[in-house]
């Protein structure tokens, strides 16, 4: 047999910041509250991955019946690094931090290294994932890995909300831990910092409205939209920026770069990229994974040169304004009228 204390040291050996342990049973009261968010129009209408098989997602047994315990994790990605590596006459896109690298790929490696070992120690069965095809949300805070913030992303006592989440299914029975008991309170820093506003309540997004979902939605941004979006060209982080929590967490080196990005790419380079060319240089990353559009990416760095405002960048405009695409078109023409107007 194999104790719980064996799985949490060996993991914090290989590197894990975080484990807990929550049983394998349904998650019925997430279920319900996204079928009723889905319900009200709050989810864009582009293909999210898991709504052909939203009763598996919240049900680990109809994905692994012998699943008994899940082993919870979290990483925390709070680097001291540059935010922007624009420099002058080369503005660049801003990347969202949690993907400036692919944490969910380091995590994994290490999920499947403690699954080995659990293996070795157990003969348990096992199967790994780190932004999987389960909930990994209520896994995180039926562990205690950490609870809900109003802006919806789960924060850690430790790390805040800067962590990716990961977790094991097995079929082996381990002591869970219990759930915190422990909630925003009063705060509602995220809410009232959303330039959109589309945490329209706490702990609901309407995602047509939030910039994170938006930026891999295909078509034309709302005008009062497109003038908060600023320079983002993959993602949104202002709730999570803003959180009292995350003021606390301390910054660290990188400890590894797979699937590395960075903090932003020029917004020439991407406009003038090809589809295919733009998944080879950032293979690895999120960023090109097979349900991110490029359409979209090219789509928001028009949108970041309209709210940068430099002219010289209006011939670029002027080229997409004549494409055949009407997203491309409108989002450059808006871009056009926008920089003319003087109104960034």
């Amino acid at each position: 047999m194999i104790e719980t204390k064996d799985i949490k040291e060996f993991g914090k050996q290989i590197g894990i910041d975080q484990i807990r342990i929550t049983t394998a049973e349904p998650f019925d009261q997430a279920l319900a509250g996204f079928q009723s968010q889905r319900k009200k129009g709050l989810f864009t209408e582009r293909r999210h991955r898991h709504f052909e098989n939203i009763e598996q997602f919240y049900n680990v047994h109809l994905r692994f019946p012998a699943a008994r315990s899940i082993i919870a994790t979290c990483q925390g990605y709070l680097t001291d690094e540059k935010t922007d590596l624009s420099q002058p006459g080369n503005p660049h896109g801003l990347i969202a931090r949690y993907t400036w690298r692919n944490h969910y790929q380091g995590l994994k490696k290490k999920l499947k290294k403690l699954g080995d070992f659990i293996h070795k120690q157990s003969g348990a069965s096992f199967h790994a994932y780190s932004n999987g095809p389960v909930a990994e949300k209520p896994i995180a805070v039926r562990s205690g890995i950490g609870y809900y913030g109003k802006h919806s992303v789960i924060i850690n006592k430790n790390f805040g909300s800067w962590i990716v989440l990961g977790e094991i299914l097995t079929d082996i029975e381990l002591e869970p831990d219990k759930q915190l008991d422990i909630d925003c309170g009063q705060c509602q820093d995220c809410i009232n910092a959303c330039p959109t506003h589309a945490i329209v309540a706490p702990y609901i997004i309407d995602r047509n409205r939030c910039i994170q979902e938006l930026t891999n939605w295909v078509g034309i941004l709302p005008d009062d939209i497109a003038r908060v979006w600023g320079k983002r060209l993959y993602g949104c982080t202002v709730c999570q920026d803003v959180c009292p929590k995350n003021s606390k967490v301390a910054m660290r080196s990188p400890r590894e770069d797979p699937g590395y990005v960075g903090p932003s790419i020029s917004l020439a380079a991407i406009l003038d990229m090809a589809e295919e060319e733009y998944r080879e240089r950032y293979m690895n990353n999120q960023i090109t994974a097979r349900w991110i559009n490029f359409s979209a990416i090219k789509r928001n760095a028009l949108v970041c040169l309209g709210n940068i405002g430099d002219k010289k960048f209006l011939p670029v405009l002027e080229r997409f304004k004549k494409s055949d695409d009407n997203i491309y078109a409108m989002t450059a023409q808006w871009a056009i009228n926008r920089i003319a107007n003087g109104s960034v």
